[in-house]
């Protein structure tokens, strides 16, 4: 599975994960459940994160030494036993006792285990970091499972890109109460259950040599009901700056914005279209109570 590096949710986590419409969209599903599965109980899941703060170029955060439940970052260094992470000169360094000084930036996957057993992972986040602390005890504690609508083919359509020349820088609001920039790429006319509806088509880079991928963000008649009221996110991929005009879209990989899973991530709270039809494909909410 891959594992792009996230801004969004923001950490757009939503990118943590994807699902390309292949030959065989129903493989694209199964594909699709397991992975975000796996992104919500892996001991560095969604369910596992415990603390999460953001360190700004020239500062850095601490944990003290304490119960591993207990650990929080703080901006006090505290006692000796502390494990700091500083971002300075292009590196995120991450040391303290009993720990090898590591860049995590350079870190396989971006992160590293600590000896209490709880993990650092770094993404970026605006010009800044992103320092999630997992422990993966907190998973057993939380996590019962994810729900999802009943694959349906009809969810496999076929719409037209529009491509912007310049993508537009759209500021939004978040969750947490940050404000956030993704860039408005072009627009989607996409037909479902009989008419077709034009959206927004995001992206978190600006420049096309980059952009390998859309997002599209709904809310539609399931939400608040049997899916999450903030919205879900759906992609497609395709070659870094080839974007072609058809694309395939299946509805049945629609995942719900990362907030539905904890509040530590930043879901864009002003970005999404609404579709006047349920739309019953992909994730449901609330997850499992299994």
């Amino acid at each position: 599975m891959r594992r792009l590096l996230c801004s969004l949710l923001l950490c757009l986590p939503w990118l943590a994960f994807h699902a390309d419409v292949r030959a065989d969209p129903r493989k694209d599903w199964d594909d699709f459940r397991a992975g975000l599965t796996e992104q919500a109980a892996g001991p560095t899941g969604m369910y596992a994160i415990q603390d999460v703060a953001v360190i700004a170029p020239g500062d850095a955060a601490h944990l003290a030494a304490a119960r591993p439940a207990d650990v929080r970052w703080t901006k006090q260094r505290g006692d000796a036993g502390a494990i700091t992470l500083s971002y300075r000169d292009g590196k995120a360094m991450l040391e303290g006792k009993g720990l090898a000084a590591v860049d995590l930036i350079q870190a396989k996957d971006n992160q590293q285990t600590l000896p209490n057993g709880l993990t650092v992972r770094i993404t970026p986040y605006e010009d800044s970091l992103k320092a999630w602390l997992y422990n993966p005890a907190l998973t057993a504690q939380r996590f019962k499972g994810l729900s999802f609508f009943p694959y349906d083919p009809k969810g496999v359509v076929t719409g037209h890109f529009t491509r912007k020349d310049v993508p537009v820088a759209v500021s939004h609001l978040d969750s947490r109460n940050h404000t956030g920039v993704m860039y408005w790429i072009g627009d989607v006319a996409l037909p479902i259950q009989g008419k077709t509806y034009t959206l927004r088509a995001f992206n978190k880079q600006k420049d096309w040599k980059r952009i390998d991928h859309v997002l599209l963000f709904f809310t539609d008649k399931t939400s608040k009901k049997t899916s999450y009221g903030g919205g879900r996110s759906l992609e497609t991929h395709f070659p870094a700056g080839a974007a072609p005009q058809s694309m395939t879209f299946n509805l049945n990989t629609m995942y719900s914005f990362l907030c539905a899973h904890s509040q530590y991530y930043n879901c864009p709270i002003n970005l999404t279209t609404f579709v006047p039809v349920e739309l019953k494909y992909g994730e449901k909410y609330p997850p499992s109570a299994k």
